[in-house]
């Protein structure tokens, strides 16, 4: 018997990689209480949406965008927290329906803010195979935000020089 040349056993290796399902990048799980959208809404993606480091060491930045999903429902969610040991310092943004006509939700509370908006806290705890990050607050408007964004795969840009 003739051994499998080398190009056949990388292709069978790369079809074997595609069979295995891909954990999702992110999850982002949030519940909305008031206001015109409340509700919970979930999704995952399959491409990297959380980066440490981002903004100073310590720091977590947070982007989840869906805009083939339904126009009435989670668009996208942005979150910026500055110094994960800081809970009560960050920023998370939402968009409900139409990116230019929809709801935003937003809670601002950075030292760094021209004008803080809401309040809250955030808690970042270290998971086996990532990260999860909690956010629990109300906007100024009293929409009650509960947010939790489990990230499986961070991108990392601590320790690198601009």
């Amino acid at each position: 018997m003739r051994p499998l040349p080398r190009a056949v056993w990388l292709t069978l290796a790369l079809a074997a990689c595609a069979t295995q399902p891909a954990r999702p990048a992110a999850g982002v799980a949030v519940n909305i209480g008031g206001g015109p959208n409340p509700g919970r809404y979930q999704s995952d993606q399959s491409s990297p949406t959380c980066s440490r480091g981002l903004v100073g060491p310590g720091s977590w930045a947070i982007q989840y965008s869906d805009w083939t999903g339904p126009r009435t429902g989670l668009r996208s969610l942005q979150l910026v927290v500055p110094a994960a040991a800081q809970p009560d310092d960050f920023y998370i943004g939402m968009v409900f329906g139409d990116l230019f006509a929809g709801t935003v939700h937003e809670i601002e509370t950075r030292a760094s803010a021209p004008a803080p908006r809401g309040q809250g806290k955030v808690i970042v705890r270290p998971l086996r195979h990532g990260t999860v990050v909690m956010v629990t607050g109300a906007t100024e408007h009293d929409v009650t935000i509960s947010a939790t964004i489990t990230c499986q795969t961070p991108d990392s840009t601590e320790g690198t020089v601009p």
